[in-house]
């Protein structure tokens, strides 16, 4: 400050001589040298450019040939090193991709220059290289010489001025830079410095009076620094920011005083903060500034203490909670001042949230351990629960049909017995109401095995002949006491051609279907029809069966209902018909369970069409089926003939004395010879005494049931190629197991069915199935 009357004296000396003299020798050797070591640097940057082009298109065929990413990059890498290389990029010519690409734009400062090079093995274009250099570095080089250059020809120049200027300087100019710097001296605190006045002129009166002001200032300065420092001691030793925050009469922010701690939370120093508060609030938590700005406002409105938490961000993405307190106090010119600290609370924040979390954790855990518990008791009771209805199911199958057998048995020896028309009529009612009832409680027994996914498929070969010839012969007396004719129509294709399904299941589908047909047709025909269809899902052959009719038809409204659980037509066929409901819902769960549909087309008054597709397996090469010889009508008949040729006895175990007497007849009348043993231990004492061909084979029994007497007969020399057949009023899937499993070939379910009970002895007793110590084998 002291200076500018003496130095302006001299700068101007000094401008008008440096303009006249040096100003131009600077300027016109700036521009030589600029333009000539530009082009000395382009150059040498152009052969530097080569030069790391010829290294690699001499290094990398052979790593590139060979595919060798890792010592390719670090070649690569060896040219990555010189800090002038923006970007490296090696390309495979057979993929045209990228082979190895290395980019760091944070190198690229000024032009860059771009090289490229095919890499070549032998006379093969192989892949291809491409270098980006930047010239910052030559630019930078440049400027120097330029600098350099300045400073030789400045310094010169200003010998030939000081030469000049020497004697004004001496004499005039340097005292009173001296007594300047010695004012700024003192003016920036540096009280230690000295003035030399050994002149007794004016400049060296003035000098004194200089160095009596400094003494004085010295001692001010020295009372206000320890001042300073203590309370600055003080601010930064305070765990976290000590700090005055100002907002002016204008609505501006600003910080009268921040600690050095600001940096460490907000990365701003307390130089920039003086200026304004913005650059702090843009520090704070995009969704907690408004609400930090608008608690400090309402604080000044009410010079209120201000006590807030709120977030900053950190630079690797997380987040540090700061809690701010201050007391607001209000100025001469009106601006309000808050004196206060913030701290970190992120820790407390953390510990309070990882003790909550830890006692919902354990809470959770508690619900969970309740919930598991609850689960297991529900567990364990549902199976209990299912445990006991598949054992009341059993139970009461066994017991139904053990009576059943003996009526419906009984009903047939009887229709055999009798020949008066009124007396036939009156048993062929009984007989129709047992098999009525039958067929209700078969219904219940496989909706029940359904809904609790217990009923499995069977995979085994079969023909469409064979299932619609079987549904004919079964529907044919119900049809033929109506007048109705039951007609198949088989499509070529399908004729004789092997299938791999469940003919089971299917036959259960079309039973149900034609049944139906039966019942509700009073004049006309009950057609079954099979013909190939579109997969379902892609693979296999798709077939679709239908069962046509010319009955009464259903209604539109009744036919979206027809395959729901218990439901039919109306509740007038309910009244007219009878039923349950459950036929058709069985057929349609059936058919899901075989990945088919099942469905009707029907018109009111002008029958039916009931459908069921579904997709089954074709062998790849297809045997020839071979024509069946010719068959007496009825297996009775077919069992009679083979008893003519080949005399046997067969052994009947069976502990109720009804089922004997139903059993021995219905046997005997085919002319087979039967012992009966009252219970399974005399089943195999029989067996080590007698000759017989085949045992059939109740379950419960007292003494000793039909299992452990089957494992005894099988144990025994006669037994180990007895055919053993279970008859039993089991007839759930898990007992037909059951029975195979103690060593059985096959099982018929009671109520017997005369005509299947006579198939199958005479399967058999013919030959035609052979036991292998229980397991069946067909030939």
């Amino acid at each position: 400050m002291s200076r500018k009357p003496s130095s302006s004296l001299f700068a101007a000396l000094a401008l008008g001589a440096s303009i006249g003299l040096l100003l131009p020798a600077l300027i016109v050797g700036g521009l030589f040298i600029g333009l000539r070591e530009a082009q000395v640097a382009e150059q040498s940057l152009q052969r530097d450019l080569d030069a790391k082009l010829d290294v690699l298109a001499s290094s990398l065929p052979e790593l590139l040939w060979n595919l060798d990413a890792v010592a390719a990059r670090e070649v690569v890498s060896a040219i990555v090193k010189s800090p002038e290389v923006v970007r490296v990029s090696v390309s495979d010519a057979s993929q045209g991709l990228p082979f190895i690409e290395n980019h760091m734009p944070e190198r690229r400062l000024g032009k860059t220059l771009t090289g490229e090079r095919d890499i070549l093995r032998g006379a093969t274009r192989i892949g291809h290289i491409q270098i980006e250099i930047d010239d910052h570095l030559s630019t930078t080089a440049v400027m120097r010489q330029r600098w350099v250059y300045g400073a030789t020809v400045g310094g010169q120049l200003l010998a030939s001025l000081a030469l000049v200027l020497w004697l004004l300087n001496s004499r005039l100019f340097r005292p009173l830079r001296e007594l300047g710097d010695f004012a700024n001296d003192l003016a920036e605190g540096r009280f230690s410095a000295k003035l030399a006045h050994t002149r007794q002129d004016e400049i060296g009166l003035l000098g004194g009076h200089l160095e009596h002001m400094r003494d004085a200032l010295q001692q001010q300065f020295e009372a206000q620094r320890h001042l300073i420092d203590r309370l600055r001691g003080m601010a930064e030793t305070v765990p976290g920011v000590v700090y005055q925050l100002r907002l002016a009469v204008n609505g501006e922010f600003s910080f009268a005083y921040v600690s050095e701690a600001v940096r460490e939370y907000f990365l701003l120093g307390s130089a920039e903060l003086s200026r304004s508060a913005a650059p702090w609030f843009e520090r704070i938590h995009p969704d907690d500034r408004a609400l930090v700005r608008d608690s400090l406002l309402a604080s000044a409105r009410n010079l209120s203490p201000w006590q807030q938490e709120f977030r900053t961000p950190l630079a690797d993405g997380g987040e540090r909670w700061l809690y701010g307190n201050a007391i607001a106090q209000r100025e001469a010119d009106g601006s309000v001042l808050w004196h206060g600290f913030l701290t970190d609370i992120s820790r407390q924040r953390r510990d309070a949230l990882e003790l909550e979390l830890e006692r919902y954790r354990h809470h959770l855990e508690e619900l969970v351990e309740a919930r598991t518990a609850e689960l297991a008791e529900a567990t364990q009771a549902a199976q209990a629960a299912s445990l006991a209805k598949s054992a009341f199911l059993a139970n009461m199958s066994h017991e139904i049909r053990t009576p059943m057998n003996a009526i419906i048995g009984l009903t047939y020896l009887a229709q055999s017995d009798t020949i008066e028309p009124e007396q036939q009529q009156r048993l062929q009612k009984v007989a129709n109401a047992a098999e009525h009832l039958l067929s209700v409680i078969n219904n219940v027994l496989d909706f029940s095995k359904i809904e609790a996914g217990k009923l499995s498929l069977e995979r085994r070969e079969f023909t469409v002949d064979q299932v619609l010839d079987n549904i004919a012969n079964m529907t044919t007396q119900a049809a033929a006491a109506k007048r109705l004719r039951v007609e198949t129509d088989i499509a070529p294709e399908l004729r004789g051609r092997p299938l791999i399904g469940d003919p089971q299941r299917i036959s259960e589908v079309l039973l149900n279907f034609a049944g139906n047909a039966v019942k509700f047709t009073e004049r006309g025909f009950v057609r079954l029809r099979a013909q190939l269809a579109p997969a379902h899902h892609g693979t296999g052959l798709g077939l679709r069966f239908e069962v046509i009719d010319s009955g009464i038809g259903i209604a539109p409204e009744a036919q979206s209902r027809l395959f729901r659980d218990f439901e039919q037509a109306d509740s007038s066929t309910t009244r007219r018909y009878g039923g349950t409901g459950l036929g058709l819902a069985i057929c349609r769960r059936l058919a899901e369970l075989m990945g088919g549909q099942v469905g009707v087309d029907s018109t009111l008054g002008s029958g039916s069409c009931f459908w069921f597709s579904l997709d089954v397996e074709a062998p790849a090469q297809a045997p020839t089926v071979p024509t069946a010889a010719p068959r007496p009508h009825s297996a009775r008949e077919r069992l009679a003939s083979l008893v003519q040729r080949q005399p046997c006895r067969i052994l009947l175990a069976e502990d109720n004395p009804v089922n004997q007497e139903v059993a021995v007849a219905l046997i005997g009348s085919a002319g087979l010879v039967v012992d009966v043993a009252a219970d399974g231990q005399q089943a195999v004492d029989m067996v080590k005494t007698g000759h017989y061909a085949l045992v059939l084979m109740d379950v419960q029994m007292p003494v000793m049931d039909g299992l452990d007497a089957t494992r005894a007969i099988r144990a025994l020399p006669e037994g180990a190629q007895l055919p053993i057949l279970a008859m039993t009023a089991n007839a759930f899937d898990e007992e037909r197991q059951r029975c195979l499993d103690a060593g059985m070939d096959d099982h018929v379910a009671k109520p017997v069915v005369a005509e299947q009970l006579f198939a199958t002895l005479h399967d058999w007793l013919s030959g035609a199935r052979k036991t292998l110590k229980g397991r069946p084998a067909t030939p």
